[in-house]
């Protein structure tokens, strides 16, 4: 599959520095056609830098490798799931996005199709990156301790930063999400943060791929209940999604973010 080929792409280059176009094809046993694709695409994210016949490894640290590893994960889904939060967002709103890769996919899109006056806080240090040259989009960090294996800034600081704004919409994922445990993530600190993100949103969109669902991390950020919306994609099945409209939760299935369920 092209997510898993993309993963071991980066692995390969992190463990010796460079590839070949030609080992790449026999490898994965495609064709250069499709390698050269995959290193275009690798390129455009940063993850190296593309040469005649291969490409090398651009200078990141394993925490970024980590990082990029996560956000190849089911991208196709995210892509479109933060497709279709983006139709959600209207001029001039004071919006939150964690420090999730779907999130990140807003962030990316924002870029690419700016919203005016949009002002965006977060705790993610990607999304600020992302969007740090968009004119017309403020972006408000919350300071804090930088959390490596996250790319985002966590405990007091950042916190209470977040109870000092009126935030209209705030887009979240999770690590799993059940009507039982509620949203859920693996480390109590992301949990304390997210919590803060839902609780001073008038509006919460939940972000959440196929995976995500039957799936109970370590530590509630909130139940199920304090969502307005539920984003997710068509792999979800639709058992699952009645479940959670028989709670009272709109919930929409996007397919490569053109249409739902």
């Amino acid at each position: 599959m092209a997510e898993d080929r993309r993963k071991k792409i980066v692995e390969m280059l992190d463990e010796g520095g460079s590839v070949k176009v030609s080992r790449l094809a026999g490898t994965f046993q495609v064709t250069e056609e499709t390698i050269r694709r995959d290193l275009e695409l690798l390129e455009k994210d940063g993850y190296l830098t593309r040469t005649h016949g291969g490409a090398v490894k651009s200078s990141l640290d394993q925490q970024e490798i980590a990082f990029y590893i996560r956000n190849m994960r089911n991208r196709e889904e995210k892509e479109a799931i933060g497709r279709k939060s983006l139709e959600y967002i209207q001029p001039g709103e004071v919006i939150a996005l964690d420090a999730s890769t779907t999130a990140l996919q807003i962030a990316r899109l924002l870029k690419e199709n700016p919203i005016k006056d949009v002002v965006v806080i977060t705790h993610a240090l990607k999304v600020i990156m992302t969007l740090a040259e968009s004119p017309t989009i403020t972006v408000i960090s919350t300071g804090g301790v930088l959390e490596q294996r996250t790319m985002s800034f966590v405990g007091s600081l950042a916190e209470n930063a977040l109870s000092n704004y009126n935030i209209k919409k705030a887009f979240v994922s999770c690590k799993g999400v059940t009507l039982e445990e509620g949203i859920t993530e693996s480390t109590d600190v992301q949990a304390k943060i997210k919590e803060e993100i839902v609780k001073g949103a008038k509006e919460v969109f939940l972000l959440a791929d196929h995976d995500k669902f039957g799936q109970a991390a370590l530590a509630t950020v909130a139940p199920v209940t304090v969502v307005q919306k539920l984003i997710t994609d068509d792999k979800t099945p639709l058992p699952e999604i009645e479940r959670y409209r028989s709670e009272g939760i709109d919930v929409v299935a996007v397919d490569s973010g053109e249409g739902g369920r």
